[in-house]
């Protein structure tokens, strides 16, 4: 299966929005700074979540990136749509029946493609399960558990007071 970096850098930004947006202004450099990211990487990333209407961004000096929608309505599939091809045959990048000559080569798509369907059925279910609460949640019980790496001395403008979110 073929995968980019765009979906787990749509979800680390979109944790950060979630985590800090009440708190802090969060612009495509804080949010890039965090996923170790370019910041116009990020821009792009936040266009395609902005179009699902998944963010809402302000732009200019002032400007920002919110969440447009609560963080519970918010699935990991909906990340994914926003960001990266979801068709069977985007994911899986099968090859051309027409370049062969041979019955296997000639039927392979047809044989193949109602599995890798169903594997993206099942990708599709498992991740509608999991939402951007659900994983500000996990952050937060790693932090409260004392596991999570505490970098807020190196970053001054990083507060995370989450036990009380």
């Amino acid at each position: 299966m073929r995968a980019s970096k765009r979906f787990p850098t749509a979800v680390h930004a979109l944790l950060f929005v979630a985590v800090l947006s009440p708190k802090k202004r969060v612009t495509s450099s804080l949010a890039a700074e965090s996923a170790g990211s370019n910041p116009v990487i990020i821009r792009n990333i936040f266009l395609d979540l902005s179009r699902c209407g998944l963010i809402a961004a302000a732009p200019g000096k002032n400007g920002g990136v919110v969440l447009a929608k609560d963080a519970k309505e918010i699935t990991l599939w909906d990340i994914y749509e926003a960001v990266e091809p979801n068709d069977a045959e985007e994911i899986f990048s099968i090859h051309d029946d027409d370049a062969s000559e041979t019955p296997i080569g000639k039927n392979f798509y047809r044989i193949l493609y109602p599995h890798m369907e169903e594997a993206v059925s099942a990708m599709k279910a498992s991740m509608e399960q999991v939402t951007l609460d659900t994983l500000k949640a996990e952050l937060t019980a790693l932090i409260d558990s004392g596991e999570a790496e505490d970098v807020s001395a190196e970053i001054p403008w990083l507060d995370l007071q989450m036990r009380s979110t």
